[in-house]
C-alpha cells in the first residue's frame, strides 16, 4: 500500500519463483491475503497476494470457519 494512504493498494507483478507462508481471511466473500515469499539472493517480498500462478510445486490453503 502506498505510505501516504492505507486504503489504497499498489499491485506489482513479479516473475520469478518463491517460497511462500501467509496468512488471511474470507470477509463478506472477499479474499483479504497476506504474504511473504522467500526469493532468490535471501530476500523477502511481502504484501497482499492478488495474484498466484503455481508451476513446479504445489500451494496448500485450509480455512477454518470462525463463528
Amino acid at each position: 500500500m502506498p505510505e501516504g494512504d492505507a486504503l489504497k493498494d499498489t499491485i506489482t507483478k513479479y516473475d520469478l519463483p518463491g517460497e511462500m507462508s501467509g496468512t488471511g481471511e474470507i470477509r463478506n466473500g472477499f479474499a483479504d491475503i497476506h504474504v511473504v515469499m522467500g526469493v532468490e539472493g535471501d530476500r523477502a517480498i511481502a504484501g497482499h497476494l492478488h495474484e498466484a500462478h503455481i508451476g513446479t510445486h504445489f500451494a496448500r490453503a485450509y480455512v477454518i470457519p470462525v463463528t
